[in-house]
């Protein structure tokens, strides 16, 4: 799912603590950014300081058409047949197109309704039993270390089987084998055979709306805890560092912190 922009003036990551002595709780996203930048971590996750710039217009039209969908899957949580949450979710979409501060571009809008009206229309998903919607999932790992996440959506497929749903916008689908490669779908397949004490199996699901497709795959049990074992040592790293020192290079200029780091090239910098 994409980073959403955050008007409190935090790191887009409401999971972990702040600076102010409070525990951290980790998830693949703060991993990545200690990963590409111990001083980007500073900023975002430890320091929490507002983002000098909104993240691309483009990652915030991803944030919308999941604001709708949000919006339609939690009416079925509560009932209501998917057919009948149209109006609903566009109803969403239009305020999270506010709320992120969208273009004002007629042509971009009535492209993002689309989206969503055939995401509702056709369901490639094949909604099943709903468990959670942008459910938040929680874990307590070696050396007292806690990771959380949201996952967009999870479903029971069979008395063994949850399903965990990841709305994409991209144009590009993964295959089966990136799925089972990928990072935040094996930690939330681990903490899904760690809530739901029935499963014993975790399917894994890209839903692109843009595409009217899906692309699925089952998750391998070793590769859940190869995963979670390289993000408990990359949080032991963070929580440790206290010198938090900068690695220049190309994720500078994706950088929300580009302009007050003093370590960035002039080119990663906003105009002035």
């Amino acid at each position: 799912m994409p980073a959403k922009s955050n008007k409190s003036g935090s790191s887009g990551d409401p999971i972990l603590g702040a600076s102010s002595g409070k525990k951290r709780r980790h998830s693949v996203s703060s991993c990545n950014e200690y990963e590409r930048c111990p001083r980007r971590y500073e900023y975002g996750y430890v320091m929490r300081l507002p983002q000098d710039r909104l993240v691309p217009a483009a990652w915030r039209y991803g944030s919308v058409v999941h604001a709708a969908l949000e919006a339609a899957y939690k009416k079925v949580l509560r009932g209501m047949p998917l057919a009948q949450t149209k109006s609903v979710a566009l109803d969403a979409l239009s305020a999270a197109w506010v709320s992120e501060d969208m273009p004002d571009d007629a042509e971009w809008i009535s492209r993002a309704e689309q989206v969503v009206a055939d995401a509702i229309e056709k369901d490639p998903i094949g909604v099943a039993e709903i468990l959670g919607v942008e459910q938040y999932f929680k874990s307590s790992m070696n050396a007292g270390l806690e990771f959380g996440g949201f996952a967009d959506l999870v479903l029971r497929l069979d008395e063994r089987t949850v399903e965990i749903v990841d709305h994409k916008v991209t144009s590009h689908a993964s295959t089966p084998e990136d799925l089972q490669m990928n990072a935040q779908l094996n930690l939330y397949g681990f903490f899904a055979l760690e809530k739901y004490s029935w499963a014993d199996r975790v399917v894994v699901t890209h839903h692109y709306p843009p595409l009217r497709s899906t692309v699925s795959a089952e998750l391998l049990p070793e590769k859940m805890n190869e995963v979670v074992a390289s993000l408990v040592g990359l949080a032991r790293q963070a929580e440790a560092d206290t010198e938090f020192v900068p690695c220049p290079g190309e994720y500078c200029s994706s950088c929300p912190w580009a302009d007050r780091c003093d370590a960035a090239p002039e080119s990663a910098r906003s105009a002035k």
